[in-house]
């Protein structure tokens, strides 16, 4: 006995010499450390007595076999933590789970996620690509289980928990934290809406998601999406135009990231957070207090164009209060809202183009060339909005509501006879499909068009008399585009 017990802790001691690094050891070496053989005995067999339980989703079987491993070898195997979450969660929801025991339960999981940050650089020194994981990991999904199964939820101690999650991630956050915390938020702010640094809280933590969201979603763009040519001759309708399928990595960043941006849009929307007229009473002051300070002026011009408030006077006033300091691309937005408001086009146009010269990211350039784009069309100047649509795109060419409102313009300059017009709408459905090809969000927009633009087509009953087949190549506006029927 004795030897077995110098045995393990020469082991142990071996094994933290090497600043916790346990790179090369195997479940048994790490179920020794600190135990007799006898021990260690022990703890693989209730190892085994708890997988075999959870593989069968035998959870309150599972749950005490799995608490010894979990308390007695916690470098012991990663899988601990992956398992101990999934069993605790279910027991949680478990209706015939008394209180006392789902508090129990409870208070374990929290205690799982602080044992495994607490040993955390020990177990990634042997963790594999797969299972390797980060504090703000853990404590994201800590506070996912606080906030969906704390059987007496806090939302203030949810919120410090996903704060401090957020913070250590930065960007790189995973959807489903995103999610609950801009819930967990919203609950927070909804408790105290006369709490005006909740509902700064709230409206930051909204952006902040929002951002993060909007990011990922683009960074989908990048990805090549495939184009399935066109088949007429098929006897299934769905192939007679142009298909585009997604790449597998686009697919993924939209299936986690698009749900949470609208989860935060809806609760954002439903909170009533940050209408003008509150917007106006958070930060009026502020911006009095901060006229000479050119960096928190951009920032709260910043939320008030967010939050579509770039026509209050709050907005006009923090804008000249800019531009004075500084002409900043901000600044020169807050003065062509302030034109564009009083009606006076021409001279908001001017400010447009400024905040463009100034701007230095290309998809800010690309953001204000599409505002301009769209004052244009609105106004009848086609070849305009066209010049200023593809601006846009030599800055953001993923801008897909880009080549929608280049569609539109196409459609509007179409003349001659039937087959001649008919031209310009199959040109018009190339740019939709061009849209949704490099911007995967406006796929419901484009397919609204395409389908608005399919009674421009030539009647298959007369292209049969006059020798024409659908697929030909004509050409109209310069470009070529394939010759679709209806």
């Amino acid at each position: 006995m004795k030897k077995q017990v110098i045995l393990g802790l020469m082991l142990t001691a071996a094994l933290a010499v090497s600043a916790q690094d346990y790179s090369g050891t195997t479940f048994n070496d790490r179920v020794k450390i600190g135990h007799t053989e006898e021990e260690a005995t022990e703890i693989i067999n209730n190892f085994s007595l708890y997988r075999d339980a959870f593989k069968e989703k035998n959870y309150s079987e599972a749950y005490d076999y799995w608490k010894k491993v979990l308390d007695q070898a916690p470098l012991s195997q990663i899988r601990i933590y992956q398992d101990g979450a999934t069993l605790c969660e279910a027991l949680l929801q478990d209706k015939n789970l008394d209180a006392a025991k789902k508090d129990e339960v409870f208070n374990t999981l929290m205690g799982m996620h602080d044992t495994r940050i607490k040993n955390l650089d020990a177990l990634n020194s042997f963790a594999s690509k797969l299972t390797y994981t980060t504090r703000g990991n853990i404590l994201g999904r800590k506070a996912y289980d606080y906030y969906c199964f704390a059987p007496k939820k806090n939302n203030e101690e949810a919120y410090k928990i996903f704060k401090s999650s957020i913070d250590d991630l930065g960007e790189n956050v995973d959807a489903y934290i995103l999610y609950y915390f801009i819930e967990c938020s919203y609950n927070r702010f909804y408790a105290n809406k006369d709490n005006i640094q909740m509902r700064e809280d709230f409206i930051n933590d909204y952006m902040s998601c929002n951002d993060v969201c909007e990011r990922l979603l683009e960074e989908a763009k990048s990805y090549p999406a495939e184009v399935i040519p066109a088949n007429p001759e098929s006897a299934d309708s769905t192939e007679w135009e142009e298909r585009v399928v997604l790449a597998p990595e686009a697919q993924q960043i939209i299936a986690n990231y698009q749900p949470t941006l609208d989860r935060c849009n809806d609760l954002f929307v439903k909170s009533g957070a940050a209408d003008c007229e509150t917007l106006a009473k958070i930060y009026a002051p502020k911006v009095e207090e901060a006229k000479k300070d050119l960096a928190t002026l951009n920032g709260i011009l910043k939320i008030l164009q967010n939050f579509s408030c770039d026509k209050s006077d709050l907005y006009d006033l923090t804008a000249d209060y800019a531009y004075e300091l500084n002409k900043t691309p901000n600044a020169a937005l807050g003065k062509a809202s302030k034109f564009l408001k009083a009606g006076n086009t021409n001279e908001a146009m001017k400010y447009l183009e400024e905040a463009i010269s100034l701007e230095t990211d290309p998809a800010k350039k690309g953001k204000t060339a599409f505002a301009i784009a769209q004052i244009l069309y609105s106004r009848g100047n086609i070849s305009g909005c066209r010049q200023y649509c593809n601006k846009t795109l030599s800055y953001t060419p993923s801008n897909g509501r880009a080549y929608l409102l280049i569609a539109n313009c196409i459609v509007r300059c179409a003349s001659g006879d039937a087959l001649e017009r008919s031209k310009y709408y199959c040109l018009a459905t190339d740019k939709c499909l061009k849209a949704m090809s490099v911007d995967p969000s406006c796929a419901g927009a484009a397919g609204r068009q395409m389908a608005s633009y399919r009674n421009g087509f030539y009647p298959k009953s007369e292209a049969f008399f006059a020798g024409i087949k659908a697929g030909q190549s004509v050409t109209v506006m310069g470009e070529s585009t394939t010759l679709r029927l209806r």
